[in-house]
C-alpha cells in the first residue's frame, strides 16, 4: 500500500496526505454524508444545484458538502446555509467518506492526486449537457484499445468507471450518455433537475437576477448564451448587438437589456465582442446559468444544450448559426435544424427577420412536439424523483 500511495503523498503536504490516508484507508464511510461538485469547483449550479436545494428543502439530517475552487467563497457562489463548504485538497477527505458523490462532469483533478472511490460510496453523475444538439467529443467509439492514452483520456475512464447511476431526462440522452461514459453506469431516466427551476417559475430569482445588474423591473431581459468553436474564435459571435435590442423594443414597446454569457472558454472576452453600452451585460462570472435563464424573456444561441433547457419556460428562443455548414462537416449535431423547434438564422438580417416573424403559438406546438419525439420526462418534479431515488439506493447500499 504504500508504494500504491507514492504518487498522491508527491501531489499533497504531508499533513494534507496524512488527513486523506485516514479518511481514505481508516476512517468509515458515512451513511449521512453527501458531498456535491460542478464544472470542477466553479459556483452553485447545474443539476447537482438542484438537487441539494430538494435535500436542504427535507431538511432530514443529511450532511451536505458542496466542492469550491480555491477562487471561490460560499458569498461569490452563493452557497445556502446548511451546506458545508470545502476547497482543494481537503476535498479528497470529504469524498473518501462520502456514503454519495454528485457531479456533473468528472473528478478528474482529485482522481490525478489519488482520489479512489469506495465500495459502499454510490456515484451519481447528472451530466451537464441536457438535451443534447452538438457531439459530445469523448465517447466510447473514439476508443483504440491500442493507443496509448493521455493522462487527461486516462482519468475521464477511471472517472467514468467508478459511475453507478448517470441521470437522463429523455430518451434522446440515452445514447449520449452511454456514449460520454464508456458504457459505464446504469442510466436512469429521472430528469434533469436543473429544469425544475425554468418549468415551475422563479419570481424570487428573476428578482434576484435583476437586483443583481440593477436592472429595473419594467425593462425585458435577453440572453446570449453560445458554446465555444474548436478555433476559439470570435468572428462567431459578431452581431449587430445594437440592432437586434432596437428591433425588440419596437415590436414589444417595451425597452430592453442584454445578457452576454460566452462559454466559460472564452472567459474575458466579452468586451472584445459587445458595444460599451448598459444595455448590454457581460454575465459571464454569475454563479448559475440556469438562474439567468429563469430571469430572462428571449434566448439566443448556437448549439448548445442551454437552449434545450430554456425551451421549457415556452419563451422566444433562437439559434444564432452563421458557421452552421462548418459545424456540421467538423462536429456535427444530433439532430437536424428542422427537428428542432428553434427558428435559426446564419446572419444578424435573418435572425431579425425570424423575430419579426415569430409566432409564439406556433413555437409552443413545436416545443411540445419535440418533447414528445424524444421521450421527455422533465415536469417540475425531477429533483424530487433524484432525491427519492438516492434515498432508496442509500438505504440498500450499506
Amino acid at each position: 500500500m504504500a508504494k500504491q500511495n507514492e504518487e498522491p503523498k508527491a501531489k499533497m503536504g504531508k499533513k494534507m496526505w496524512i488527513r486523506w490516508f485516514i479518511s481514505q484507508y481508516i476512517l468509515p464511510v458515512k451513511k449521512n454524508k453527501i458531498v456535491f461538485s460542478q464544472f470542477g469547483g466553479k459556483g452553485y449550479g447545474c443539476n447537482p444545484r438542484a438537487i441539494c436545494d430538494e435535500f436542504l428543502r427535507r431538511d432530514e439530517g443529511y450532511d451536505l458538502v458542496w466542492i469550491l475552487g480555491k477562487s471561490q467563497t460560499r458569498e461569490k457562489a452563493g452557497i445556502p446555509d446548511g451546506v458545508r463548504t470545502v476547497t482543494g485538497d481537503l476535498s479528497m477527505s470529504e469524498l473518501a467518506t462520502a456514503k454519495v458523490w454528485i457531479n456533473n462532469i468528472h473528478f478528474n483533478f482529485l482522481l490525478e492526486k489519488g482520489l479512489k472511490k469506495r465500495p459502499q460510496t454510490i456515484y451519481l453523475n447528472t451530466f451537464h449537457g441536457g438535451i443534447t444538439i452538438k457531439n459530445e467529443g469523448t465517447d466510447k467509439h473514439t476508443y483504440q484499445p491500442n493507443k496509448k492514452l493521455s493522462k487527461k483520456e486516462q482519468m475521464y475512464r477511471l472517472d467514468a468507471s467508478y459511475v453507478d447511476y448517470i441521470t437522463s431526462g429523455c430518451d434522446m440522452e440515452n445514447h449520449v450518455l452511454e456514449e460520454f461514459f464508456f458504457g459505464n453506469g446504469e442510466i436512469v431516466k429521472l430528469g434533469d433537475a436543473r429544469t425544475d427551476m425554468l418549468i415551475n417559475g422563479a419570481p424570487e430569482i428573476e428578482k434576484k437576477v435583476r437586483e443583481f445588474y440593477q436592472i429595473s423591473a419594467d425593462t425585458k431581459i435577453a440572453i446570449y448564451a453560445p458554446t465555444f468553436r474548436s478555433d476559439m474564435k470570435l468572428n462567431w459571435y459578431q452581431l449587430n448587438y445594437e440592432e437586434i435590442l432596437d428591433t425588440l423594443e419596437k415590436e414589444t414597446k417595451s425597452p430592453w437589456v442584454m445578457l452576454i454569457r460566452l462559454h466559460p472558454r472564452l472567459a474575458g472576452q466579452t468586451k472584445k465582442i459587445v458595444p460599451d453600452s448598459p444595455h448590454f451585460i457581460d454575465a459571464g462570472n454569475y454563479p448559475d446559468m440556469q438562474e439567468l435563464s429563469a430571469a430572462s424573456d428571449l434566448m439566443i444561441s448556437d448549439y448548445s444544450s442551454v437552449i434545450t433547457d430554456f425551451m421549457f419556460t415556452r419563451r422566444p428562443a433562437y439559434m444564432y448559426v452563421p458557421d452552421l455548414d462548418q459545424y456540421l462537416k467538423s462536429r456535427g449535431l444530433y439532430f437536424t435544424m428542422e427537428e428542432l423547434p428553434f427558428p435559426y438564422a446564419r446572419t444578424t438580417e435573418e435572425l431579425i427577420t425570424c423575430m419579426k416573424e415569430f409566432d409564439q403559438r406556433a413555437y409552443e406546438g413545436k416545443v411540445d412536439q419535440f418533447i414528445e419525439k424524444i421521450g421527455c420526462i422533465n415536469d417540475g418534479k425531477s429533483a424530487k424523483r433524484i432525491v427519492d431515488f438516492l434515498i432508496e439506493k442509500m438505504n440498500q447500499k450499506k
